[in-house]
């Protein structure tokens, strides 16, 4: 059983590290919008270093492996997460954005369960427990599919 468990745990640390990987990936759309703030004038008048706005503070660079792990995860064509109903990937992505915030255990469960009643057609439906439940068992089947065991090694 202690066996599970640790499974369990690994299959989670390394969605989470992919998750923040994913995160930390520039939006490419944002940039090609803001194109225009960024004339060649306010180049010359503003230091790269140290002036530039709060949601562009620098990030740090991805490593060739936490690409390849958010890849494997969540962008190639058969990727780990394609394995899981819509459902599950909703709530997956739900936990994610919330244990990567790294909030207390006594309000992560019903902070998850306010934003799953966010999305339509959820308004009344699951509970905390209902909610965990249903992650531990999507955490299951990706832990039983042995990708995330084996990425969590490499």
């Amino acid at each position: 059983m202690a066996r599970k468990d640790i499974e369990l745990e690994a299959a989670e640390n390394t969605l989470i590290e992919a998750w923040d990987a994913l995160m930390r990936v520039p939006d490419r759309e944002k940039g090609w919008l803001r194109a225009g703030e960024r004339c060649w004038w306010p180049q010359i008048v503003r230091d790269a270093v140290t002036d530039y706005k709060s949601d562009e503070a620098p990030r740090r660079p991805l490593s060739r492996r936490e690409v390849e792990l958010m890849d494997r995860v969540f962008i190639q064509p058969g990727a780990l997460v394609m394995m899981l109903t819509d459902e599950q990937r909703r709530l997956l992505g739900i936990v994610l954005a919330h244990k990567s915030r790294k909030m207390g255990d006594d309000g992560f469960w019903p902070s998850v369960l306010g934003s799953w009643r966010k999305l339509p057609g959820n308004a009344k439906l699951g509970t905390t427990d209902g909610l965990r439940v249903r992650y531990e068992r999507s955490l299951q089947k990706l832990a039983r599919a042995g990708g995330l065991v084996a990425l969590a090694a490499w």
